[in-house]
């Protein structure tokens, strides 16, 4: 007999949002934008977690994504875990450059297949208070066949990695700071 999690669809789509202005507009040689993303979270029961995700630049649709985590952090199993997500979209991303540089150069490529590997690590005392996690490497192996000149395929994978928003996240770490409220009053900011 199936539980009730495993009912509920681990992404779906809420809201369909688009702009036909903006069709093709990442698909032009010159680039200037910027994307913007809107989050809000919560904790379900055990390890599940549910955001809701809105692209907001470009005008995109919104997706209520599950997560969840494996039984050795306590959780059900029921949806991929948050890494997974996240290591996907280092892929997705990265895919995503790559066939678009292909596209505005009209290249001959019969095929793109990405494989990768994601290490984290994590280390320190949840009781002491100096539990810290970091990244440890990421390793891409891309497949891709072609008829273009390997120069050509080296150049579009430099610009598909420079290009890439995730990959640059990655090298070049952004800013990022927590804001909270406890019982309605603000927290500190937490850098």
């Amino acid at each position: 007999m199936s539980s009730p999690t495993s009912q509920v669809p681990i992404v779906s789509k809420v809201m369909e949002r688009t702009d036909p202005e903006e069709h093709g507009a990442s698909l032009k040689p010159v680039q200037k934008r910027e994307v913007v993303l809107r989050l809000e979270a919560e904790s379900l029961d055990n390890m599940r977690k549910q955001a809701t995700v809105r692209v907001d630049q470009p005008k995109g649709s919104t997706f209520q994504i599950i997560c969840d985590e494996g039984p050795y952090l306590g959780g059900d199993d029921s949806a991929p875990p948050p890494l997974a997500y996240y290591s996907a979209s280092i892929a997705f991303c990265l895919l995503t450059q790559l066939s678009r540089y292909a596209s505005i150069k009209k290249l001959n490529i019969h095929s793109m297949k990405l494989s990768q590997e994601t290490r984290f690590a994590m280390e320190g005392s949840v009781v002491k208070g100096t539990l810290a996690g970091r990244g440890v490497e990421v390793v891409t192996n891309l497949d891709i066949e072609s008829d273009e000149s390997e120069e050509t395929i080296r150049q579009m994978i430099e610009v598909g990695k420079n290009s890439c928003f995730i990959h640059q996240s990655i090298m070049n770490p952004v800013p990022s700071r927590i804001e909270a409220t406890v019982n309605g009053d603000p927290l500190l900011s937490i850098d």
